[in-house]
């Protein structure tokens, strides 16, 4: 992959806005690239390209309409005066390679910018196209390759422990894991999401062009002066002059509640539902449309993308396994809420809801005000009657089947509890309350098995078993049956005094565990023998 191929791989991973920044490119160049993709001095040249305005002035010219040769060659001449260097050619290729990865450059423009700069490295031969080229500058780029299907849903054979509660069976004892931190029944409600703001795009022009800028609108300011002059003189005989323009100017895109409402109906029945103002905002890279409307409880943001691939591209880039998220990511729209106090209850993050539409190639994000839950955002979601559902609760066909598998039923989707997990539901089993979640990664459930191991360690191992799946249902397990899970029980002491028995079971398979409470009478055992 060749080094504008690389930054426009970065771009579409990380946001272009990465971009505007030349402290967060350079670090983010540094963990990109690999060691030979670049040499110290071009990466330098990159990065001065965005600290001292030259990439920000290319932009401009561009969104303006300029033709990409002469963007990139008044930005690179500028570049090269304000490093003080003679290597115009070198500067050119720099703001070349940066229009390619935000989509204004073609990949023939680069080639021929390359052969300008001396230091720039030979690309390799010729092979198999590693990452789709941008569009040529008016066209949309071209979606990125379909998500992978799930993961294998678990087997749904007859469950066997592997022999009763066996306090005998000895475990090696993990690394030690806060208690507090797992294990406790979850709150009620549940709530949104809060990130850090973006970066605001810096505006940096060399003082030599201020100055001519400066004195061209001095001289043109005394030159329309004259005109008018004379112009007003022969206005007053010319019976034809009228007042106002007489070409209509672009105002921006239409703002009014009637015209949002049409435009934004693959997000919402009446999207502006509830909100006070709307006023256009500043497009990013990849963005044709975006606008920002007020409401009492925070904010809104509605955002219509160039292409899917580049819906897709912030869809990912929103969605994550935070703690206290609940994510539904179906390739029609996604759905995603953030409660910042769950992973921190005195937290003063904003929350945050996101939902998209593919078929509409757009996005909404309700941001909470200060002060404001996501409880108290959950009605402005409400109000615009969104074409997406949030999930009420198991999504993943593995956790569905893990679920049948120990008649798990009655599922309510909550905020994830635990960092790394992709869902979670209280549940019930035998009316005891049943807590179920799924991790995207085995590691991460294999630290969570370790805690209840320790907790079950601690308690004399009340309970220590695993489980199979007795495919043939002969009633023992054969060679061809492995282990599918661990099993443990431990009593957990409540700041009320209470002690509840609780039973856990996992799928390394599925990732998926479950954790079964009992009402109060502290014994894991009674929870095993209604499953076993």
């Amino acid at each position: 992959m060749e080094l504008h191929e690389s930054l426009y791989a970065l771009g579409r991973s990380q946001g272009r806005e990465l971009f505007n920044d030349a402290d967060s490119f350079r670090g983010a160049l540094d963990d990109y690239l690999d060691e030979d993709s670049a040499s110290t001095g071009d990466i330098n040249l990159l990065v001065d390209a965005v600290r001292l305005g030259a990439f920000q002035g290319m932009m401009s010219m561009l969104d303006s309409g300029a033709d990409a040769d002469r963007a990139v060659s008044e930005a690179g001449n500028r570049l090269a005066r304000d490093r003080g260097s003679a290597d115009v050619g070198g500067a050119m290729w720099a703001l070349a390679v940066l229009g390619y990865a935000t989509g204004k450059v073609s990949d023939a423009q680069v080639r021929r910018y390359r052969t300008q700069h001396a230091s720039a490295p030979t690309p390799p031969p010729a092979g198999p196209a590693t990452v789709l080229p941008p569009p040529a500058p008016g066209s949309a780029p071209a979606p990125p390759p379909a998500a992978p299907p799930p993961g294998a849903p678990a087997p749904t054979s007859p469950v066997w422990p592997s022999s009763g509660p066996n306090p005998n069976v000895p475990g090696s004892a993990p690394g030690p894991v806060p208690a507090a931190s797992y294990g406790a029944p979850p709150p009620a409600s549940y709530g949104g999401y809060g990130h850090a703001a973006p970066r605001k795009k810096r505006k940096v022009w060399p003082f030599i062009l201020i100055g001519a800028v400066v004195l061209a609108l001095v001289v043109g300011g005394g030159i329309f002066a004259v005109i008018q002059l004379s112009d007003g003189d022969d206005d007053k005989d010319d019976p034809t002059t009228t007042d106002g323009p007489t070409t209509p100017t672009d105002t921006g895109p239409d703002v009014t509640f009637e015209a949002l409402n049409e435009r934004y109906q693959s997000l919402a029945a009446r999207v502006t539902s509830g909100m006070d103002s709307c006023a256009a905002a500043q497009a990013q890279s990849g963005q044709s449309e975006k606008v920002e409307c007020t409401f009492p409880q925070g904010t809104l943001v509605l955002t219509t993308y160039t292409s899917v691939g580049e819906l897709q591209a912030a869809r990912q880039r929103r969605l994550n396994n935070a703690e206290g998220t609940i994510v539904s990511d179906v390739e029609s729209g996604a759905y995603y809420r953030f409660d910042p106090t769950v992973a921190e209850p005195e937290s003063t993050e904003p929350p945050i809801l996101y939902w998209d539409s593919q078929a509409g190639v757009q996005s909404a994000e309700l941001t909470g005000a200060t002060s404001v839950t996501a409880d108290q955002l959950d009605p402005a979601f409400v109000a615009v009657s969104a074409t997406v559902t949030p999930p009420d609760g198991p999504t993943d066909i593995a956790v569905q089947d893990f679920n049948s598998l120990f008649d798990i039923v009655n599922c309510q989707r909550i905020p994830t509890e635990i960092g790394g997990e992709t869902e979670e539901s209280e549940c019930r089993r035998s009316g005891r309350r049943t807590w179920v979640g799924k991790f995207a990664k085995v590691n991460d459930l294999r630290r969570y098995r370790s805690n209840a191991k320790t907790l079950a360690e601690q308690d004399n191992d009340l309970v220590v078993d695993y489980w199979y799946n007795d495919d043939n249902e002969n009633g023992q397990q054969d060679d061809d049956e492995p282990e599918q899970g661990k099993i443990f029980g431990y009593i957990e002491e409540q700041d009320d005094g209470t002690n509840y028995g609780v039973l856990y079971i996992d799928d390394l398979d599925c990732r998926c565990y479950l954790q079964m409470y009992d009402r109060g009478q502290a014994d894991p055992e009674k929870l095993y023998n209604l499953i076993f």
